[in-house]
């Protein structure tokens, strides 16, 4: 059965849901708001027409998220809760929103209908489109119907080369990242923008909520986890490493590459995206997850902002989610791969981290299947991180014959690695 994904506003009246088709949806998500801040989410059985009016929602949301209420209504007291969105523009700054795209016209068209409705000050948003080794002009053709919008033909293909492209055109001192099949909050690049008053602040990520649950494919990716990483404001530093000695290869908790933005000057301390990583690559990932380790090793803060929401519509079919999930773990373990190398008080720790990992999360999983989670999609992603060393290797082969063909410095080479 699917399940409908919908927003509520306390402050605001609740959106109208008599024409909910009850014989196709068996729950509603409610992603609930309080004066635009996310708070958490409410699950509601959409067994009848009155399960769907506001005089029924509005007590089963009040009970269900007493503790989050309560806690945001202590916070709004305090003046805390309200601080990122409601001062004034003179302190916001330039920010350059970026969607890095390649061939998909449809999704990137909803994606630019709800971007060009961001609540920013239009003399402080830079809207820009990175089309990656097109194949044809669709993408440009679709750009040129909205004037607001900037258009840049990055020729290197691969995400992270039009990642870099993206942060050298970028108009503003603050490059925000995501995708093409995502639907942008009106609030999302106001409530990224406040935390960079704070100098020390390199890189700040939001919150992303599944857009729909219309499949099976869909309903289990959001029980593997999703894309989620909770309604909590939190600041990651390399101080953290005293309650985990790991700190910070499971880069995966600071946010996802969908919803991230860094200060442009980071670049130039601490060096571009790897384009050996991440879609368009061998390794087909992790280059938002490299980016976010070596903030923190470099002695920066990383900011996670639920208040910065994106709607991500994940893969609709069961086909695309395996390969998605196999994806996954032949990027991080590309990711953890490079680390080692790259990295060397970290070497050791790396190791031991990607050996306990692969132990901890993926066989538990295969002997223990959490329900509803099909084992062949553990197994898939075992596979994929087996396969994500070599795929590095691979990777920086395939990045260096590009550089060789744009007439590029080279990457220096990696410990053992043959110049």
């Amino acid at each position: 059965m699917a399940v409908k994904v919908l927003a509520v506003e306390l402050t605001r009246p609740f959106p109208t849901l008599d024409h909910l088709d009850l014989a196709r949806y068996s729950h509603l998500q409610i992603l609930v708001r309080q004066k635009d801040h996310p708070i958490g989410y409410v699950w509601v059985e959409a067994k009848s027409p009155r399960f769907l009016q506001e005089s029924y929602l509005r007590p089963v949301i009040e009970q269900q998220l007493f503790a989050e209420l309560n806690q945001a209504a202590l916070l709004s007291l305090l003046g805390e809760a309200d601080h990122l969105l409601e001062n004034g523009d003179e302190e916001l700054p330039h920010v350059t929103v970026a969607i890095c795209t390649r061939g998909r016209p449809q999704s990137l068209r909803r994606t630019l209908n709800t971007l060009v409705e961001l609540d920013y000050p239009p003399h402080l948003l830079d809207l820009l489109i990175i089309d990656n080794a097109p194949e044809d002009d669709a993408t440009a053709k679709l750009v040129a119907e909205f004037p607001q919008i900037r258009y840049v033909m990055e020729p290197r293909p691969g995400l992270n080369w039009a990642r870099i492209c993206a942060a050298r055109e970028a108009l503003g001192s603050i490059v925000a990242y995501t995708d093409d099949d995502v639907a942008v909050d009106p609030l999302w690049v106001k409530a990224l923008a406040r935390h960079f008053a704070n100098e020390a602040v390199m890189c700040v990520t939001g919150l992303v909520a599944p857009a729909a649950r219309e499949t099976a494919a869909q309903n289990i990716f959001e029980e593997y986890g999703g894309f989620g990483r909770g309604f909590e404001c939190r600041y990651y530093t390399m101080g953290m490493r005293k309650h985990w000695r790991f700190w910070p290869l499971g880069a995966g908790v600071f946010g996802t590459g969908c919803n991230m933005a860094y200060r442009k000057s980071l670049f130039a301390k601490i060096g571009d995206f790897d384009p050996a990583l991440d879609v368009g690559t061998p390794t087909h990932g992790a280059g938002d997850h490299d980016m976010f380790y070596r903030t923190l090793r470099a002695g920066y803060i990383l900011v996670y902002e639920p208040a910065a929401l994106i709607w991500h519509y994940h893969r609709p079919s069961y086909e695309k989610l395996r390969d998605q999930l196999y994806d996954f773990g032949r990027g991080v373990y590309a990711f953890w791969t490079k680390t080692f190398f790259d990295d060397a008080p970290m070497r050791w720790r790396t190791l031991t981290f990607a050996t306990l990992w692969f132990g901890g999360w993926f066989v538990k999983r295969l002997l223990r299947r959490p329900k509803g989670y099909p084992r062949g999609l553990v197994m898939v992603e075992a596979v994929g991180a087996l396969r994500g060393p070599l795929a590095y290797w691979q990777s920086r082969r395939h990045v260096r014959r590009i550089q060789q063909q744009f007439g590029e410095q080279p990457l220096p080479p990696l410990l053992g690695e043959p110049t």
